[in-house]
């Protein structure tokens, strides 16, 4: 009994944590100029699906969205290039990079956000 019970914790844990939810925060691109972040997600086994922008208003559709232990990852499209970001959940809380390619050169921020409850 005990063994299925540790082996019922350890899959729980490798699925990690459902990242469904609105998440705010900011978006810190490498000049350190601070703006706000909004992401709308819907996570359905290792699927994500939903949108990310500046705010409400301004949304984007993700895509070739993935969740794996712990682990966030996803693409949005826009007018430079698709932003490919690669996040850690750390349970109410998603940080990690964004990066995108623009004029043959890499750009690179940080994202730090938080589920709103």
């Amino acid at each position: 009994m005990k063994a299925i019970l540790l082996l019922a914790f350890t899959a729980l844990a490798l699925m990690g944590a459902d990242a469904s939810g609105t998440w705010t925060g900011t978006l810190t691109p490498g000049d350190g100029d601070a703006g706000p972040a909004h992401l709308v997600l819907k996570q359905e086994g290792a699927k994500v699906t939903g949108t990310a922008g500046p705010n409400a208003d301004e949304q984007h559709e993700i895509l070739n969205g993935k969740a794996q232990e712990g682990k966030i990852s996803f693409e949005i499209a826009g007018e430079n290039g698709a932003m490919k970001f690669e996040l850690i959940q750390e349970g109410d809380h998603l940080k990690g990079d964004v990066s995108r390619e623009h004029d043959g050169q890499v750009q690179t921020a940080k994202l730090s956000v938080t589920r709103s409850k």
